[in-house]
């Protein structure tokens, strides 16, 4: 197995055991590839969704998005990576903004702004609306260094997201996580990388819809 897929089925591992102390839920859409959404008191909605292609594309994806309750002002936190045997193609990790100066805000950027990434990946419009100006978006990852840096980190940014999301406010933003939704099915990456995967469009466009970017 190349060092890369091994890393990447660990993280898988290590994530699953993070989500697993919450409530699995059942959805109405099934998928033909695995899937699981948790819940707590604490948050709306983790979903976190792995296309293992390495028998047949020798591609490996992993995608993780956490949405605070309606009435939570913390960022919303994502995680995205697609890797090769030999390397990862792209990595993507942010506590996006739902309200500016939240504390969570400030834990990313100390525990992120020592990261270099080898290769930077350039923002198009729709995601500099919704990510952090702090946001990782790295490309070209062959280095076992790098990538076991940008894998520690996000385990332990889900660590903390984890323990301290759930603050309850009178305020209601439905609407800042709708929008954050909206935008992000407007990136036309996400259906092509799936594609690319072997996956039936038809089920791709549902998923984008109804399982990994679904409005309130």
């Amino acid at each position: 197995m190349s060092m890369v897929f091994n890393s990447l089925e660990l993280l898988h591992q290590e994530i699953l055991e993070e989500l697993s102390k919450y409530e699995l839920c059942k959805e109405d859409y099934k998928f033909s590839w695995p899937n699981y959404v948790f819940k707590d008191k604490s948050f709306r909605r983790a979903h976190l969704d792995i296309v293992d292609a390495r028998d047949t594309r020798n591609l490996y994806m992993l995608h993780l998005c956490i949405f605070p309750n309606t009435n939570d002002p913390a960022p919303i936190f994502g995680f995205d990576i697609i890797a090769g045997p030999r390397k990862v193609t792209g990595a993507f990790h942010d506590f996006s903004p739902i309200r500016k100066n939240h504390f969570m805000l400030d834990w990313f950027y100390y525990n992120t702004k020592d990261f270099e990434p080898n290769k930077e990946r350039n923002l198009p419009d729709w995601a500099r609306s919704i990510f952090s100006e702090n946001m990782i978006a790295a490309g070209n990852i062959s280095s076992e260094t790098e990538l076991n840096t940008i894998l520690k980190m996000v385990i332990n940014n889900l660590s903390f997201y984890l323990n301290f999301v759930g603050e309850e406010t009178p305020y209601d933003f439905t609407n800042e996580q709708n929008f954050y939704c909206k935008k992000q099915k407007e990136n036309p990456h996400t259906p092509r990388v799936m594609a690319s995967l072997g996956l039936d469009p038809e089920e791709v466009s549902v998923f984008i819809e109804k399982g990994l970017f679904p409005e309130i």
